[in-house]
Formats: C-alpha cells, structure tokens, sequence
C-alpha cells in the first residue's frame, strides 16, 4: 500500500517526560525512548504526556469550552479582546475547531503505547490500568473529532454533503514510511470502534480515584454520551446508570456555586487537570478570560480577563426566578467602556489566575442524558425521565415537572435543564448539531444544512492525501 509522510500524525513523534505519579501529571525531563515503553516509569512518563495533551488550546485548554460557546446561540461576542472570539461568534467560514493534528498525534502516542503494553516489564495489573485508561482516551479523541467534523450517524442533512466519519488508524507510527493514504471511515465504523474501546475501558480502567485521570466510571459515561450521540438510546441509559453507580454525587443546592469554586469539582467524573503555575494559559487564551473580565470575585475590583463571550439576554431569560444556576452570571468590571453579565464557572479555581482544571463531563449530565434516553429509546418510561430531569431541576431550586408534562414538553423540558446545567461548559453547540438544529442568532442564522455546521479538514491534510475528502464548500 502507498504511504506517505502524514503531517497529522508526524508533526511530532513522541515526547517521552517523567512524573511523580498518574495522580499529578507534570511532566519534567526527557528519559531514553528506548527503553520508555517498557519500564513501569516510562510508560508513566508517557501516559502523562497523553493526558497533558488535553490542556492545548485546540482542545479542553480553550476550544472545546470557549470557542464551543462562540459557535453556538446562548453567547454574543463583545470585541474588547483584540477581535478574539468576534469570527468564531459571527460562524465566518474557516473559524471553526482546529483539533484534527493534535487529536491524531495523541491517538498516535495512544497506538504505540497500545502496542507496547503486552511485552512491557509491568504487572498485569497496571498493565490493564493503563490499558483501560489510554483507551478512554482514544475513543475521546475519536468521539471530538467526529463531534466537529462529521454528522452523526443519520443526521447529514443531505446525502450530497455526507462524507462519512474520519480516518481510523488504529496502529502506531513511527517514521514517515508507515503513514497510510487513508480515507474517511463511515460514521458507523467510528463509532463501532468508539464502542470497542470503551466496552476494555469499562472493564480495566480504575476503580477507584480520579477525577484527575480516567476511572470506569468515567469510561461508563463517556459511553453513554457517545452512545447518546449515536443515538443508540437504550445502551445511553444503561451505561449512565452504571456510571451514575459508581459515582453519581451531586453538588447540593446549598453547595452549587461553592462547588465551582473548588479546585476539583465534586461532580467531576474525569477533568483536564493543571497543575503547576508555568501551565497557566494567559489572558489572551484562557477560558477564564475567555468568559469573564475578573480574576476573582467581588469585592475584588481588579481587571483581568477580556470577558469576549457573554450570555445573551435571551439565555439569561430562560432562568426562572430562584435558579440557582443564575448566579453563576453576574456582572463584570469596565472594560472597552462596558460593564455586563459574565460567567464566572471559571474563575482561576486552582489558586492561578487564568490556570482552570476544565471538567469533561459531571454527574448531573448523567441524570439528563439518562432522562433524554428514556424518553426517546423505542419503549419511552415516561416517568423514569421526569425523575431524571427533576434531579436537576428541584437540585437548582425549582418545582419539579409533574404528571402532566409528557411526550415532546417533557423532551423540550430535558432540553432547555441541558442548555441551563451544562451553559459555557462548551455543549451547546454540539447539543444543537446532534439533534439536527440549526442556530438562529444575531449576526446570522446557522441553518442546519449549512455548510459550516462542520469544522474544514485542515488543507495540507488534503494536499497530502488525496484520498481524503474535504467537506462541503470548503
């Protein structure tokens, strides 16, 4: 088979550092690659580097939470931030996701990891440990990917737009000659190998610990969120049941805004973890800087973030009086000559300013996707649902939905608990897009059949490989 140098995955080959442990991910000084994979120290040298890839701006360190809340309909962008944020909130063509090379760099590392696991000098146990972690990982990283340039299975618009998933390569690569000329696999294979990862992850990840690195129930609930993507209701319902299991903690309503001010989040299932001051991310790129123009909370007065992605009036209406939610928004400081009302989940909760551990998923999306599958899964149970969504609902300080919301009320009702629990966590946008909606805003509908529903494949990608298929009219 033809192969050639694949700037995707061979922009850098691994990067091998050491740490004090899985728990504190803090990479220091290269070790000898040749013996990295096969001591229990260097494979967890390199299972750091993995998890320390989350933090890139192209990912949880920024895109995936702020750019996602630009590109949606609950934000406007107020241009005091030297013009950040103003394309991706307008949705201008090419200002979209950028994780396509350090996705497929890290699923790289993954691979030969994976590879080098079964001859590795390890325990059986931390073999499988790693194993179930790495593979999490990669059916994370396999599951954004599709999220910003692909449609769900069934959801293209058009046959005439719908190029299928991403590539699949699931072997390592070393050098330049193993690059594959691969094209894009079919939403179902993904998805079919997302499935094979997590069903090891859910077997051999951790039990115990977290949420600073992967556990099973993390992998249980990633599972359900994929499966819940893939519309495949009844495996969402289970595998957020088993999660919810494992750990199914609630914020209280007296804890909820104390909670977000907490290093760790109590409901975090897995976060993207910083951990020492030199990993801040700056006033230019940070979430936290992203959303508000504070570095702490009043009575403090002092400027710091740009505060670019706000909440619309219109999003701010949907919080019923007594939300407990709603004080998570609160007005900001004088930049650009305005004061508005900002998000403040993010506020340097690790003791540094612009340096925020980012949670990937929370008990409390658990109980929604739960309460969404119920209802929509071929045998709808109805009043399994309402409960789910009165969790959350009553937990904000709100009159559950009695017997008499059903059928499409009670899923608009799931809906909108979606849109108010998991607001500038950067799921509004996907939410939107699984579901086949497009995004009516001030600067300019976003129909769903719009080409810009999807993210463009990066151009040398294309140039490289001409079995690769662009997207539609980019």
């Amino acid at each position: 088979m033809k192969k050639i140098y694949s700037l995707s995955l061979l922009t850098s080959l691994l990067v091998f550092a050491s740490c004090e442990s899985i728990l504190e991910i803090d990479p220091r000084q290269s070790i000898d690659s040749s013996q990295a994979l096969k001591t229990p120290e260097g494979i967890t040298a390199n299972l750091a580097n993995i998890y320390s890839n989350l933090k890139s701006t192209l990912l949880y360190g920024r895109d995936f939470v702020a750019t996602a809340e630009a590109l949606a309909d609950n934000a406007r962008i107020i241009n005091r931030a030297g013009g950040r944020y103003v394309q991706q909130g307008a949705n201008a063509p090419n200002n979209h996701f950028g994780n396509w090379a350090t996705a497929y760099n890290v699923i790289n590392q993954i691979n030969i990891l994976l590879e080098a696991l079964p001859s590795a000098n390890i325990t059986d146990s931390f073999r499988d440990s790693v194993e179930g972690q790495i593979r999490a990982l990669r059916a994370l990283f396999y599951f954004d990917l599709m999220r910003a340039y692909a449609y769900e299975p069934g959801m293209a618009p058009s046959p005439s737009v719908d190029f299928g998933g991403v590539p699949l390569f699931l072997t390592g690569v070393l050098d330049p000659s193993q690059i594959e000329l691969k094209s894009r696999a079919t939403q179902a294979e993904v998805y079919s190998q997302m499935y094979a990862d997590l069903n090891v992850a859910i077997t051999k990840a951790p039990t115990a610990g977290g949420p600073t690195y992967v556990t099973r129930a993390f992998a249980f609930a990633l599972y359900s969120k994929v499966a819940l993507y893939n519309r495949d209701f009844d495996n969402a319902e289970s595998y957020a049941t088993q999660a919810l299991a494992l750990k199914g903690n609630l914020s209280t309503n007296a804890s909820y805004v104390a909670d977000w001010r907490q290093r760790v989040h109590p409901e975090s299932l897995f976060e993207v973890t910083f951990t020492t001051d030199s990993e801040t991310i700056g006033v230019n790129e940070s979430v936290q800087s992203a959303f508000t123009t504070r570095i702490a909370l009043p009575p403090s007065t002092t400027l710091g973030g740009w505060g670019a992605v706000v909440p619309t009036s219109a999003y701010l209406s949907l919080f019923p009086v007594g939300d407990v939610r709603r004080t998570l928004y609160e007005n900001g400081l004088n930049r650009s000559g305005s004061i508005v009302i900002e998000c403040t989940k993010f506020l340097g909760k690790t003791g540094t300013v612009y340096m925020d551990n980012i949670p990937v998923m929370r008990t409390s999306e658990l109980h929604l996707i739960r309460a969404e599958a119920r209802l929509r899964k071929a045998a709808p149970d109805e009043n399994a649902a309402r409960a789910d969504v009165n969790v959350i609902a009553q937990r904000a300080g709100l009159a559950p939905y009695d017997n008499t919301v059903v059928g499409a009320a009670l899923l608009n009702a799931i809906y909108l608990q979606r849109q108010l629990e998991l607001g500038w966590e950067g799921d509004r946008w996907f939410d939107m897009k699984r579901r086949g909606l497009g995004l009516t805003k001030s600067t300019g509908n976003v129909p769903y059949d719009d080409y810009r529903i999807l993210a463009p494949i990066p151009i040398r990608e294309i140039q490289s490989n001409p079995n690769l298929k662009q997207n539609a009219n980019y």
